[in-house]
């Protein structure tokens, strides 16, 4: 094989090595700088955001619906208002059709940002 292909493909192995071992799991933990009461939030929301959609994550979701409520309702950091109210209409939808509560639950995600992030 001519060296320069050589070069070439040995270039290409170590990008492609690097560019997976930077990838993140979507699941890993992260470091955040959040206020205790939104931290507190945030450490119930994100390990069901991040599970898999469907079934499973429905029923953990509404079960974990009256905490994110109360932890939600304990927010004094920011404007908590809209997250209080994007969780108190999961807790309804739970209560209504339990395994459709994905739209209402990216509204909660959707809310929980736009408190976190700096506008």
């Amino acid at each position: 094989m001519p060296q320069k292909l050589t070069h070439s493909i040995a270039a290409l192995l170590a990008a492609l090595s690097v560019g997976s071992a930077g990838a993140a799991d979507p699941r890993e933990k992260h470091a955040h700088d959040f206020a205790k009461d939104v931290d507190a939030f945030h450490a119930v929301l994100a390990p069901l955001w991040h599970a898999r959609p469907g079934k499973e994550r429905a029923q953990n979701v509404c079960v974990q619906a009256p905490r994110l409520e109360q932890l939600a309702a304990a927010i004094h950091s920011g404007n908590p208002r809209p997250l209080q109210a994007s969780v108190a209409a999961l807790r309804a939808q739970c209560q209504s059709a339990p395994a459709d509560i994905d739209a209402v639950f990216s509204q909660v995600h959707d809310a929980f940002h736009r408190l976190v992030e700096p506008h």
